[in-house]
């Protein structure tokens, strides 16, 4: 069962990942990422950084349904880089029907959108993308914090 999906830039990080995955119970972290399993070093890297009662697949996103239906009675949390990856997914996992937007890098002409949420052009246009998909889309760093307001169409 998804329980969470996140994007994230820094994909799986300290408190962040602790604080997410004790607040749904999640016992199973998949990073999807179409570059990230063809990289040992961040591939070594992530799997030190998962919490202890998580197992961890980091895979292609055309693999993210196949890891889901072999173990359909875990508690998932789906990780992404960006929007565009997140389009992807959702072609893939059509039952996903909200993603937090937790952390996108700021970068050359790009806007605020929330603390931590920094979209360019193209980010903007596969958010609003999966907007048209009928996907819910939140801003919200951590669980304890609240949502932040955020108007995706301006």
């Amino acid at each position: 069962m998804i329980k969470l999906v996140r994007i994230d830039h820094r994909l799986l990080h300290g408190q962040v990942i602790f604080s997410w995955t004790k607040q749904y119970d999640i016992n199973h972290i998949i990073v999807a990422d179409d570059q990230v399993p063809e990289e040992p070093m961040t591939v070594m890297a992530l799997s030190l950084a998962k919490p202890a009662d998580c197992q961890l697949d980091i895979v292609s996103i055309d693999k993210v349904a196949q890891v889901l239906a072999a173990k359909p009675d875990d508690r998932y949390l789906l990780l992404v880089k960006g929007p565009k990856e997140a389009v992807e997914l959702v072609k893939n996992v059509p039952e996903i029907k909200a993603i937090n937007y937790g952390g996108v890098a700021k970068k050359a002409n790009s806007i605020a959108y929330g603390k931590a949420v920094y979209l360019n052009e193209a980010e903007l246009a596969a958010t609003r993308d999966l907007l048209a998909r009928h996907i819910e889309l939140y801003v919200q760093q951590v669980p304890t914090a609240p949502v932040e307001v955020v108007d995706f169409m301006n």
